[in-house]
């Protein structure tokens, strides 16, 4: 399997050959199970787990070490930039995504709250996959990014 590169091409591959492991978090059971099946189809990503809200994100996180968060922005008990921020307090390696259907006026929270991209959920399955791999490949140069 190649290295993971920049989704936009412009940033040589890093030396990473192994699966992205990713953790999705969203209270809806219909949206996580199509991610995971989203992710569950590409060669080079691998669904660690999954939460149903932002409470379970530190200790699922702890557990599983994933490289990127999918995180939903609106769920209850905890939403996502608690979850986030309680996160990136504990365990600043994973990228966190934030996934919205909010749209791009929730990025300078999102962003404050130490997230790595804020991606909507009604964009296409492309800019999603090309998000993710370009955080994990270390660039942040694709639109979504923070």
């Amino acid at each position: 399997m190649p290295p993971h590169s920049c989704a936009s091409g412009r940033h040589p591959a890093g030396n990473r050959s192994d699966d992205i492991r990713v953790l999705v978090v969203d209270d809806n059971p219909w949206v996580r199970a199509s991610l995971t099946e989203l992710l569950s189809d590409e060669d080079d990503l691998t669904v660690v787990g999954e939460c149903a809200d932002g409470s379970q994100v530190v200790d699922a996180a702890s557990r599983l070490r994933p490289d990127v968060v999918l995180m939903d922005l609106s769920m209850p008990v905890m939403n996502g930039l608690a979850a986030t921020r309680a996160l990136t307090a504990v365990q600043p390696g994973p990228r966190i995504v934030v996934l919205t259907g909010e749209g791009p006026a929730a990025g300078p929270q999102v962003a404050a709250a130490g997230a790595h991209a804020l991606v909507s959920k009604s964009g296409r399955s492309e800019e999603l996959l090309g998000c993710l791999r370009t955080l994990v490949a270390g660039c942040g140069c694709c639109p979504h990014c923070l």
